[in-house]
């Protein structure tokens, strides 16, 4: 009995595996069908500029920058065909791949314009750039019609100014036709970036190149320029002479890169912001208000027979900025050169991060100092004064 029972069993377990292994389960059906699915391609577009060809570079107007493969040597022959230049606005047909952006199609829908500015349109509506600016006889005039969202931009250009404009041509023949109107869709200025190394080269150098001049017609004792008459040094005359060296410096070196980038058309044309006015304005008063307040104190003391209150000193010594004609620590002189000091840091690594791209603009502004410099300034220069017209 036992035996045909277990014949029977396993007769049914021999019989029923054939049988199940014919049906597949859920689940191998579905991972036959993954690959499959994975093996299908989505094809996307992509419009911006060219901004490298090799491997292909295109930057869109919101500032997104992507790479498609492949290359020029490894694209269809259709592909190469229509290969786009650097500043060409196009339209690409791509499809994602793990290695990258597949492209399958390239369509060069406008250009970029490099030149300088001719002429504005009054209401801002259009303006003409020369492609060739030092040869006008043979230099191309091209109107670019500009939308409301450039105006501000357009605005602020002038004539000279080095831009960069990337049109379409709305007509018959696109791009290249010769007939139509230019439709700006990215405005810009043109533009050379500076390494932060030759930034701080150029500050630094023309920082020595006034010291080396100050040495020169000094006969060699530069110190003179803040020495007073008491052969101390003058804390007044100190903080306009550190913050004249500082500003020049910093005008030398923006002149100096806007020629190195763009030539010697834009020589010059670097405006000053109100606050750094405003801001040199009053390190020249207090060096003046001190120099007249002394003064007369001086001329009062020899009219009523006291002795010189400005009792000459064997040795001008550093401690001198910080001390009153008595040799005294004084908390005014000390507050003021230091604001002053921390103005020149403050300023200096301002005018740096400034000329880290040079804009080719007929006018541009030198940084300015914010409003809370601007006071803390005004207010050591004015505790100094205040100080030194009281008296001991």
């Amino acid at each position: 009995m036992f035996n045909a029972k277990y014949i029977f069993a396993l007769a049914f377990l021999l019989l029923a595996a054939p049988v199940h292994a014919q049906q597949p389960s859920p689940a191998l059906v579905a991972e036959d069908t993954g690959p499959q699915a994975q093996n299908r391609k989505t094809s996307s577009s992509f419009n911006g500029i060219v901004v490298q060809t090799d491997p292909l570079e295109v930057k869109s107007v919101s500032g997104e920058v992507r790479t498609f493969l492949p290359s020029r040597e490894n694209a269809s022959p259709g592909i190469q065909a229509n290969w786009p230049n650097i500043g060409a606005l196009v339209s690409l047909t791509y499809e994602r791949e793990s290695s990258g952006n597949m492209l399958t199609e390239i369509k060069v829908t406008g250009a970029t314009i490099i030149g300088t500015i001719k002429e504005i349109a009054a209401d801002m509506s259009w303006l003409i750039v020369r492609t060739q600016p030092d040869k006008p006889e043979t230099g191309i005039n091209v109107p670019l019609q500009t939308v409301t969202q450039f105006q501000p931009l357009v605005a602020a250009m002038r004539p000279g100014d080095g831009i960069k404009a990337t049109y379409v041509r709305e007509g018959k023949g696109g791009v290249n036709a010769t007939d139509g109107i230019n439709s700006v869709k990215s405005l810009e200025w043109q533009s050379k970036a500076v390494d932060r190394g030759s930034r701080w080269l150029s500050l630094i150098g023309a920082a020595v190149t006034l010291w080396i001049l100050a040495y020169i017609f000094t006969r060699g004792h530069p110190t003179e320029l803040y020495l007073g008459t008491d052969n101390r040094y003058s804390s007044s005359k100190f903080q306009t002479v550190l913050w004249f060296w500082l500003v020049i410096s910093a005008y030398i070196a923006i002149v100096s890169h806007r020629i190195m980038a763009a030539g010697w058309n834009y020589v010059g044309g670097v405006d000053i912001p109100p606050n750094l006015l405003i801001l040199s304005g009053i390190s020249v008063l207090t060096f003046t208000a001190a120099k007249a307040i002394t003064a007369g104190k001086v001329e009062k003391a020899a009219a009523e027979g006291k002795p010189d209150l400005k009792v000459s000193a064997a040795a001008p010594q550093a401690t001198d900025l910080i001390s009153n004609d008595l040799n005294r620590t004084d908390l005014g002189d000390f507050q003021m050169v230091i604001i002053t000091m921390l103005a020149v840091i403050i300023y200096a690594i301002s005018a740096v991060e400034f000329m880290e791209s040079i804009e080719f603009r007929r006018v541009v502004t030198m940084p300015d100092v914010d409003a809370t410099l601007l006071s803390i300034f005004g207010l050591g220069q004015a505790a100094y004064l205040g100080k030194k017209a009281a008296g001991e």
